[in-house]
């Protein structure tokens, strides 16, 4: 079954992805979102996702599909798949991660056509939200399995989302607190999951006034409790990241008060540094 699905695939693919006769869409829809959490990371990243998302920018699914597939992405077999139950470092999260990067082309789609409600709008945002809150596995690579990278895929969509108009200045300020709770961990972030997040983060402080991001900003002033934990260097290091892909993208945008505020943060954090 699997090496057959890869071989539709493959074909759809080399034949500039339209269809052979013999594949209905929806059918071949419904198999690629069900596997959309395989293992084998060429047929979920480089057959499957690269499918999907390339059908939705070539506006081959109606509007009605795409609000369809967008629900079913929020469910609990979806984005939610064993997010309470499954090991930390379990295949589970592949499915999680993969639903959360789909979104963005379905939301880029809308953002070029409006077929989302307002409703539809703030019900992903919770969703993602509450997403956000719960997932606990922030593996980048596997060997032999690829990307999961979470919170990579989590900013691409958190980007898509907020560009949306009716995502409010309240709506972001909620979500600020729980990026910041995603990135102070005690685990490495290696693989330029920051570089993803600042891009939806500058996209949110479109949404907010100045006072409310500098406030957000020192938030990351980390103080340290115990100088021999090596934990704590890695929540420091975490939060430096991710303040530094902060500054440098936004001194290119000529932002100076922030990028000054920046800087004050990330020379405190200096005296927290172990070494």
């Amino acid at each position: 079954m699997k090496n057959r699905l890869k071989e539709t695939l493959e074909e759809i693919k080399e034949n500039d992805y339209t269809l052979p006769e013999r594949v209905n869409q929806q059918e071949i829809t419904t198999v690629m979102l069900q596997s959309m959490g395989a293992v084998d990371p060429y047929l979920r990243s480089e057959l499957i996702h690269d499918i999907l998302s390339t059908f939705i920018q070539k506006e081959k699914y109606s509007d009605q599909q795409l609000r369809n597939m967008l629900t079913s992405l929020m469910n609990k077999n979806y984005l939610f798949y064993r997010i309470n139950t499954s090991k930390q470092e379990e295949d589970a999260v592949f499915r999680r991660s993969y639903s959360v990067l789909l979104m963005s082309p379905i939301l880029s789609r809308h953002s070029n056509n409006a077929f989302l409600s307002e409703e539809n709008i703030h019900r992903v945002w919770e969703n993602l939200k509450k997403y956000m809150k719960q997932e606990q596995d922030h593996r980048g690579y596997v060997k032999g399995k690829g990307w999961v990278h979470t919170m990579a895929h989590a900013g691409k969509a958190l980007n898509s989302l907020s560009a949306c108009d009716c995502i409010t200045g309240e709506e972001v300020k909620g979500m600020l607190p729980i990026i910041r709770e995603q990135f102070l961990i005690d685990r490495p972030y290696l693989f330029d999951e920051e570089e993803h997040m600042v891009t939806a983060i500058i996209t949110m402080f479109d949404k907010i006034e100045k006072e409310e991001k500098v406030a957000w900003l020192w938030t990351f002033l980390y103080e340290r409790e115990n100088w021999k934990d090596p934990e704590e260097d890695l929540i420091i290091n975490n939060g430096k990241h991710l303040l530094r892909a902060l500054y440098f993208r936004l001194i290119d945008e000529e932002e100076e008060e922030i990028c000054e505020v920046l800087l004050q943060i990330l020379r405190e954090l200096r005296t927290q540094e172990h070494y």
